[in-house]
């Protein structure tokens, strides 16, 4: 059994758009090399009419059984998990449960929005002294790559660099390899 954790964040229908449209190819991708070598599970923000974006920003999308909010189809099945939230962390009793009951040593985080929901749910692991990793080209920002970055100088400075890494580096850790999947470089 992996002490390891692939935490996808949030990759819904509702949050693919131009700039996130490679994402779930990218991380469906990731997540199969990687195979049991960690515990994969995801997130699934669900908005309804007493949520923070809902309030104060009249947000509508990915309302509870809407389309929007389901998983993209390409990351459906592959996760053990899906917890769902209604605020931009996942940092729960929930979530802290299942890390205890899967003895889970460190997180490796994917998916969107990098600089909400991403970034508060790394924030709270990081402050809870959970060992973590943000994968930063298995992220993105439905708001462009701009934000992204914005918020991945964020990430560098409040949980160090060396836990902003590439997916290459990630399947490293996580393999004990030199950053070859089945013979072949990976390339991001």
């Amino acid at each position: 059994m992996s002490n390891i954790l692939f935490l996808i964040i949030d990759m819904q229908n509702g949050f693919i758009n131009g700039f996130t449209r490679d994402l779930p190819e990218k991380i469906r991708e990731f997540q199969a090399g990687i195979g049991d070598r960690a515990v994969t599970a995801g997130t699934r923000y669900v908005n309804h009419e007493r949520t923070a974006c809902y309030v104060f920003e009249g947000w509508k999308s990915c309302m509870a059984g809407s389309e929007e909010a389901e998983i993209v189809p390409e990351l459906r099945g592959c996760m053990e998990r899906v917890f769902d939230k209604d605020r931009y962390s996942c940092w729960n009793e929930e979530m802290k449960a299942f890390i205890r009951e899967k003895r889970i040593k460190k997180i490796y985080f994917a998916g969107v929005n990098t600089g909400c929901c991403v970034l508060h749910s790394v924030l709270d692991c990081y402050n809870d002294l959970a060992e973590c990793a943000v994968i930063e080209d298995l992220c993105g920002s439905t708001s462009g790559f701009r934000e992204h970055e914005a918020a991945l100088v964020v990430l560098r400075s409040c949980i160090t660099e060396e836990r902003v890494v590439t997916a290459e580096k990630a399947y490293e850790e996580i393999c004990g390899t030199d950053g070859k999947r089945g013979g072949r470089h990976t390339e991001n």
